[in-house]
């Protein structure tokens, strides 16, 4: 049976969007409420979900869409998604209002961002890879216009690359799909290692092709040039709905191929799919440590974040490649990896809406131009601190929860083969948290401590819709800290029920201690770790940045493109000389080739057949006189024996006076004519005679 809600969660955004845009520019509050208004609605149609994927799922089907079909499948895990993604929206939504009180181009603001919501739900809504390629791309286009919403010309710059990079990644994800489709016949999500299995190169280059299409809205290392300048130049609003939802998607996207695709029907453990796991467990890893590290590089707010959400990606990365690793066993991963998309939603989107209040207000996001901000802001510094707080791993704030689960998903990988590269991996993670405690740490004491350095009596205090959105915010992230059990017993535990995970160590989540001295001591290593860095940087004032030549989009990336235009620019060379060579320059001799056939045609040609007919008439005539000579010979001669042999019989019938021979042959003959007439009267009469008698 159809169910209209996965339809109406699409087409509730999509009408507001048209509703926005047709509103007149001075009707600014009835646009707001009416962006407000959708947002809300999607939120509680999102949550209406709850009683059917809690028995099941909620499907909904469109067969006839371009010819392959559009499919809804909701279940636990896409429902979780929905509805975070959901709320956020909606206090998205409802700060715009503030943030874009004096923006002249608000409508359009407000246009897009309800086009990308829809975008965004679809993507979770999809209940295969089409229907999830077709809203992906869509969040991508939309959003575009949302990075550029400034239009500066940095901004531009900005969102080229980024819609470069969207456009590669949709391509490479297209291809994966088409291959996927010849080589099993299905795009469902539904596990078919077993059918990629007899593939000998095309099931890695599918993988490839996956990854590379999702990684680069999850930003995995070096996929993630975009990031930086589309967070530095876009709207603050802007860049937390992309932290928060869209990177999710190209998690998401990761998930359904490496921990649903990639394994078996049977739930065992794929050989295949245990290497795929290994290497995406170091991609994560050289992910998290590269972001954390270039985080610590920044000057400025935006940037940071932007890093830093590199290196959160890179834990979401990581434990997506733990879950595929160890496969059946693998629960811990994706309870790590689930908690922790979820966790890093809200406080990397509480962290953008922060920083949009401080830089909307001061002007600027250098950490040079900040700082004694918490004497005028206090609700801001303190939910400033509470989500770095949680971004650190601190016990108490739900990223502690997380990165504890994570970090027990990546031991068990470890312990799974005794595998020394990965207990490297797992140093290397303890290490990156401490450099995120670092930054933030750095960043928290920038913003609000020390000497202003903009006297902060001159700025715009908070407004109550600012407190009760962020206030919101910092409930969210101490539930999430506070309420790890059930959290895992109600929202992760279920979601785990869409994969095929050994039901023992399903169970055994609920049953987890986070509070024990084993993990809070790993935790306090990390902080430690951060702490000691954070005193040798600050003593030379962060100056530790690398030369900008050694950065991924001057080394790699700018060379790339450099010798692609090239590549291209040749071959129109090559095209453009063969085309003058020998299309334009050969029209002269062409000329005078068609005037040669012409000349031919008028002149030898006539000529020729003239010859050729004379010559067939002599042969015709010569054959035909020839042929009249022959007969005629045959003629006179076939004359000639009739003669012969008529004259023969008139001499052995009438030459009486001829030889001996002659003279009784004829003879004989005139006895037998008259014994052949005598014979025939006797009959005659014989007949006639007894014709008379009556008989």
């Amino acid at each position: 049976m159809q169910n209209m809600l996965p339809l109406l969660l699409i087409l509730v955004p999509l009408a507001g969007a048209l509703g926005c845009g047709t509103l007149e520019r001075h009707r600014d509050k009835l646009r707001n409420w009416l962006a407000n208004c959708t947002s809300f609605t999607v939120l509680v149609l999102a949550c209406s979900l709850y009683p059917q994927v809690v028995q099941g799922t909620a499907e909904f089907s469109l067969p006839g869409f371009l010819g392959i079909g559009l499919f809804f499948n909701v279940d636990y895990l896409g429902f979780v998604f929905i509805v975070f993604i959901s709320i956020i929206w909606a206090l998205a939504t409802l700060y715009a209002t503030e943030y874009l009180r004096k923006d002249d181009s608000a409508t359009r603001f407000n246009v897009f961002l309800l086009l990308t919501l829809a975008g965004c739900i679809g993507v979770f809504l999809a209940a295969d890879f089409f229907t999830l390629f077709l809203f992906f791309e869509a969040m991508t286009l939309s959003s575009y216009v949302l990075v550029v919403h400034k239009q500066t010309e940095e901004a531009h710059a900005a969102g080229r690359s980024y819609l470069y990079m969207g456009i590669f990644g949709g391509l490479c994800l297209l291809s994966a799909q088409l291959l996927l489709l010849n080589y099993t016949g299905s795009l469902s999500f539904l596990p078919n290692i077993e059918s990629l299995a007899v593939l000998n190169q095309a099931r890695p280059l599918i993988a490839v092709l996956f990854f590379v299409g999702f990684g680069i809205k999850a930003t995995a290392v070096p996929l993630h040039i975009w990031i930086p300048g589309a967070y530095e130049h876009a709207p603050p609003l802007v860049n937390a709905l992309s932290s928060a939802a869209m990177l999710k998607a190209g998690a998401y996207g990761l998930i359904r191929v490496f921990n649903l695709l990639y394994t078996s029907h049977s739930g065992e453990t794929v050989a295949a799919a245990e290497s795929l796991g290994y290497l995406l467990i170091w991609a994560g890893v050289i992910t998290l440590a590269t972001g954390a590290w270039l985080a610590l590089m920044q000057k400025s707010i935006l940037r940071t974040l932007a890093y830093s959400s590199v290196s959160q990606m890179g834990y979401i990365l990581m434990g997506i490649g733990v879950t595929s690793y160890l496969g059946y066993e693998g629960a811990m991963g994706f309870a790590g990896t689930s908690y922790h998309i979820i966790n890093h939603a809200f406080f990397k989107a509480a962290l953008f809406f922060l920083a949009g209040a401080v830089v909307m207000r001061t002007g600027s996001a250098q950490f040079k131009d900040l700082g004694g901000l918490w004497r005028r802001f206090p609700v801001i510094t303190i939910v400033f601190f509470t989500a770095a707080a949680a971004i650190s791993g601190i016990p108490g704030f739900n990223g502690y929860v997380s990165k504890t689960l994570l970090h027990h998903g990546i031991v068990e990988a470890a312990s799974h083969h005794g595998s020394t590269a990965l207990f490297g991996a797992e140093k290397i993670f303890v290490i990156t948290g401490g450099l995120t405690f670092c930054y933030m740490l750095r960043m928290f004491l920038a913003i609000f401590t020390g000497p202003a350095d903009t006297p902060v009596f001159k700025l715009a205090g908070e407004t109550w819709l600012e407190r009760i959105i962020f206030a919101t915010f910092g409930v969210i992230i101490i539930a999430g800290g506070l309420l790890p059990t059930q959290i895992i017993q109600h929202i992760i535990v279920p979601m785990s029920r869409v994969f095929t995970f050994d039901s023992y160590t399903v169970a055994h989540l609920s049953d987890i201690c986070i509070w024990n001295i084993h993990d809070l001591g790993g935790i306090t290593v990390s902080l430690v770790i951060g702490t000691i860095v954070f005193l040798f940087l600050y003593r030379i004032d962060f100056q530790l940045g690398l030369p900008e030549g050694l950065s991924i989009e001057r080394m790699v990336y700018q060379p790339a493109l450099t010798i692609l235009l090239f590549g291209f620019a040749a071959t129109g060379m090559i095209i453009e000389i063969f085309s003058v060579a020998v299309l334009v320059s050969s029209v002269r001799p062409m000329g005078r080739l068609a005037h040669a056939v012409v000349g031919i045609e008028g002149t030898f040609l006539p000529m020729l057949g003239e010859r050729l007919l004379a010559l067939m008439t002599a042969v015709r005539e010569y054959i035909y006189s020839s042929s009249i000579v022959g007969v005629r010979e045959l003629q006179n001669y076939i004359q000639q024996a009739e003669y012969s042999a008529f004259h023969t019989l008139i001499k052995l019938d009438y030459n009486p006076r001829g030889e001996q021979l002659y003279r009784k042959l004829t003879l004989m003959n005139m006895d037998l004519c008259v014994f052949i007439v005598v014979i025939t009267l006797v009959t005659a009469f014989s007949v006639w005679f007894l014709r008379m008698i009556g008989l």
